[in-house]
Order: structure tokens, then sequence, then C-alpha cells
């Protein structure tokens, strides 16, 4: 009987050692960046790998409070040519490790590509990895949002926010209302596809029964007017300026070579950032940065940090200069200076 069951455990540790290498094969693909995946940002090739060896991009934005996060994934030896996803966790423990991802984290996740009536691709995510922490900026805790989504939304019907992103010819909006930022669904693009990141709009809407959280809202078309544009920033296109506003700072990351300053300008009530900049001359860039980069470190027990950025709100600056928006994605309008003469604190 003994050799019997000996006979039968042989079996078993023989059948468990020829299916190793298999279960050892099927796994080390995952999570491995093969660049053919991305040539071209192909839907249906990004698809196929979400559902098989997981596809890695950068968190481009966290926001653990409204369950709202999103990925970016960028072809290859093209930075400018991206495609973004929305992520719903498809799992209770799929969702606490996104209550800790950080913008920039840069991740690999498996899962499938949920149908839906938006042009915004949503992914339901089995599992996520992440593959490189970024950190927070030495010495600045995590920025804490202020806004309850929720309330005061359910309160009103409108809005006054600032295009956040617009694309599909308006088809995907999303708008930033105070320190949040929402994705409004659009039925009727004649109302949007104009648009420009940075505009200020008054918006009617109505709020999505589906799905809770993030909050959506919907274009009210029973309006006159649903969107209201208050403020284009297209047309501070090439207009010569001098603004006043915080100092602000985004730190490099791999977005961005090197320190960028920008400064807070209120319009309306609401907060743009203009990056100080100059296409010109590499040598009078770097002495605009250098020069903000000592105003900055001078003051830099001063400084905090903001939703996407890290801002001084005790160093207020003074730049003249050729505002510059060229394109409706623009992250951010732009302060053209010939010199660093041209910044004043």
């Amino acid at each position: 009987m003994a050799k019997k069951y000996l006979y039968g455990l042989l079996i078993c540790l023989t059948i468990c050692l020829a299916a190793l290498p298999t279960v050892f094969s099927a796994n080390e693909n995952v999570c491995s960046y093969d660049p053919k995946v991305y040539q071209g940002l192909k839907l249906a090739q990004l698809s196929q790998a979400l559902e098989n060896t997981g596809i890695i991009g950068r968190i481009h934005g966290a926001a653990p409070e409204s369950q709202m996060f999103v990925l970016a994934v960028r072809e290859p030896n093209n930075f400018f040519s991206s495609r973004e996803f929305s992520l719903l966790a498809n799992n209770s423990a799929t969702l606490n490790q996104f209550k800790t991802l950080n913008r920039h984290d840069r991740v690999c996740i498996q899962g499938n590509i949920i149908p839906n009536r938006s042009p915004q691709q949503h992914i339901a995510v089995d599992s996520i990895q992440v593959v490189e922490k970024w950190s927070q900026s030495k010495g600045f805790a995590p920025y804490k949002r202020k806004t309850d989504f929720p309330e005061e939304l359910r309160k009103q019907t409108s809005l006054i926010g600032k295009v956040h992103a617009i694309g599909a010819e308006g088809k995907i909006l999303v708008v930033e209302y105070q320190d949040g930022v929402i994705p409004i669904y659009v039925t009727s693009t004649k109302y949007s596809q104009n648009l420009y990141r940075g505009d200020i709009i008054e918006l009617s809407y109505q709020i999505q029964i589906r799905p809770q959280q993030p909050i959506h809202l919907k274009l009210d078309t029973t309006q006159p007017e649903p969107i209201k544009v208050l403020d284009a920033i297209a047309s501070w296109h090439n207009q010569e300026n001098t603004l006043t506003g915080k100092l602000v700072k985004f730190p490099k990351s791999p977005q961005l070579k090197f320190d960028i300053y920008a400064m807070e300008v209120d319009t309306q009530g609401i907060k743009r950032y203009f990056t100080l900049v100059n296409f010109e001359s590499n040598s009078e860039f770097q002495k605009i940065r250098h020069k903000l980069a000592k105003i900055w470190d001078d003051n830099a027990s001063t400084a905090v940090s903001g939703r996407n950025m890290l801002i001084n709100p005790e160093v207020t600056i003074q730049a003249q200069g050729i505002t510059n928006i060229i394109s409706p994605k623009q992250a951010n309008p732009q302060i053209l200076l010939n010199s660093a003469e041209e910044v004043r604190q």
C-alpha cells in the first residue's frame, strides 16, 4: 500500500514539475514592454495586450476621493501622441491599490476595454502593478482637494469652470470646477466643438444616474445656451500683456525635461496658469529659468503643493510678454518673454 501511495505521489510531482515551465513561460511576458504594441496606439492592439500581457503607461490623473483615475499611454518616440483611458476597478483589491496611486506613477494594468457610448475609452481593471513609483517633491505633502463634488453639484444646475480637456471634436469634454475635475457627457457637439482647453465657461448640466462614482454630468441641451464662453483663451493669442500672479513651479517629471516656472493668474475668479518661456534663444530661456529658480529657492519655506504643481502663495511676480495659445489642447497658455528682465518680483 505504501508503495502505491509513493508511486502516486511521484506521478503528481512529475505532473507539477512538467507544468511549472508552462506557468513561468506564460507569466514571463506579463508587464513586459513591446514597442510594437504601442505603435500607432491602435485600439485593437492595445486591447489585445490589455487582456494578455498587460499595457504599460503612466497615471495622468489620480483623485482617490472621487474614484477618478486616468492612464496615459504614449506612442514610442513620439511624446505628443498619446491615448488616455479612464480606469475602473473590477474588484475591491484593485480599488484599494488605486487609492495608493499618484500622478506620474508608471504602471502595468490588465483588464478589458468596456463598451461605452462615450469616445472616452474606459478600462475595467483586473490587476495593476506599479512598475515605477513617482516620488512627491521632497518636503511637500500630497495635495488634498477641498471641493465636495456630490453635495455642491446636486444643489445647483449650472457651474462656472474652466475647460480641462477637449477632444474628439467636442465629444470629450472635461471641466475643472474649483479644485476638481469633472467629465461631461456630450450628446451634441455643436455646443462644445470650438472650445479650447483653458476657456472659462458657464455650463448647464444634469447629473447622470450612472456611474455614481466618479460623478458624471450631462450637458443640459434643454437650455438655450448650455455652454456660454465667458472668456475664450484663444482671444489672448499674440496679445501683449503684463500679468501679475503667484509664482508656480512644475517640477521636472517624465513629461518635463527640467523645472518649468509659471504664474497663477486670476481671471473672473478662475485660476489660469501661464508658463514663462522663450523659444527663440536657449541661453535666454536658461537665464529666465535661473532667475525664477532663485526667487523660488529664496522663498522655498512658504511654498506648498498644488493640484498638479507647486505654488508659493506668498510670492507675487509680474511678467510682460506676448501670450501664446496655438492649440485647443494646449495644456497651459504661455507668456513669451524676450529676456529675464521682463520678469519682476
